[in-house]
């Protein structure tokens, strides 16, 4: 709706030199925020990042891991619309279980035609890393 606001966070954890690390910001949300708090935010509109308006016009859009959310935004309103065709995801995330986000909405939107092609690539599930430059 128009007056809501989805994020896509991925909690930042890691090992080095020894010790856990974690993101601060990220696994704040990840840990300690539920489903419906509200949370203060300011947005700035970036105004050199803008998806064609013509229907027709091709976009082929690259979406590593919580860099699909701009992408999602995109499509839903494309389906608003009534959009059909013209559109590529190129999706990549290391596990296909864990990190395939939105799956079933890329899914829904392919079966309906909002979305014309979508690759994926997860590059921890096989014995051979793979990329989504290798799609």
């Amino acid at each position: 709706t128009p007056d809501e606001v989805h994020i896509t966070v991925g909690a930042v954890r890691y090992q080095a030199h020894g010790r856990e690390r974690s993101g601060v910001c990220s696994v704040q949300f990840a840990e300690r925020i539920q489903e419906g708090d509200t949370i203060p935010i300011y947005l700035k509109r970036n105004p050199n990042f803008k998806f064609p308006q013509d229907e027709s016009t091709p976009v082929i859009m690259i979406g590593p891991g919580t860099g699909v959310a701009p992408f999602r935004s995109y499509m839903q309103e494309r389906e608003e619309l009534g959009f059909e065709g013209n559109t590529w995801l190129f999706f990549r995330d290391q596990h296909f279980t864990t990190d395939f986000l939105y799956q079933t909405e890329w899914q829904e939107w392919l079966e309906d035609g909002t979305l014309s092609k979508l690759d994926v690539a997860f590059s921890r599930d096989t014995d051979k890393k793979v990329y989504v430059q290798h799609k």
